[in-house]
């Protein structure tokens, strides 16, 4: 696949009809905060991560912008479903290393003004309790142009829902200006936990051990 990740606009179009109407009935999918979403231009969404099915659920979320977003490269092995989620917006990424391939498609998308979704985790959590970021999704944050917009979802762990998104306002990172890449990189990654973690509380998550109740 190289540095190239592009979705179909046809076959997205079609999962879209087709599962739209699958998770508001049987998830009882429902999304607050739509109006968050930026219509156009390079866009970095940022959610927790409870569910293999978070993905397309977040995809209909962030509607009506398509996601690209990074998988297991495990799910690529086999040549007919490969084909099929990279032309929904997956590309492989190795979750045992560094893997810099993922990270330039991942600059590759939102270069060309597209959307990505990522899970700064990098990670299931079992009971909701959010980890430590990934700095690179922070670093991801810091290209010229691109807006950050965190997400957070709830109830996709369970078998028939409901499943609550909730969409926040876009990050203000412009006071990120002064020291190392990597050093705001850490701060960016961090305030995306937080906006997560509040969003989380309202789409029905537990609150964060040592938060203030």
């Amino acid at each position: 696949m190289g540095d190239e990740a592009r979705i179909h606009p046809i076959l997205y179009a079609i999962s879209s009809l087709v599962l739209r109407p699958l998770f508001r009935t049987v998830y009882r999918l429902r999304r607050g905060g739509g109006h968050n979403v930026p219509a156009t231009g390079p866009v970095l969404f940022v959610s927790n991560h409870v569910s293999g099915m978070d993905p397309p659920l977040l995809g209909a979320g962030a509607l009506p912008r398509r996601l690209h977003f990074m998988a297991k490269k495990e799910l690529f092995a086999h040549p007919v479903a490969s084909w099929i989620i990279s032309r929904v917006g997956a590309f492989p990424v190795d979750r045992g290393a560094a893997d810099r391939n993922a990270i330039r498609v991942a600059k590759a998308v939102l270069n060309r003004g597209d959307a990505l979704l990522m899970f700064p985790e990098g990670t299931r959590s079992d009971d909701g309790q959010l980890g430590p970021a990934w700095p690179g999704a922070g670093s991801l944050a810091l290209d010229d142009g691109v807006r950050v917009v965190p997400m957070a979802i709830w109830g996709s762990q369970h078998r028939f829902g409901p499943v609550r998104i909730e969409v926040g306002p876009p990050l203000d990172l412009s006071d990120l200006t002064e020291g190392s890449r990597a050093a705001r990189a850490r701060v960016a990654a961090d305030r995306m936990m937080v906006a997560i973690a509040e969003l989380l509380e309202r789409a029905g998550g537990p609150a964060q051990r040592g938060s203030d109740d």
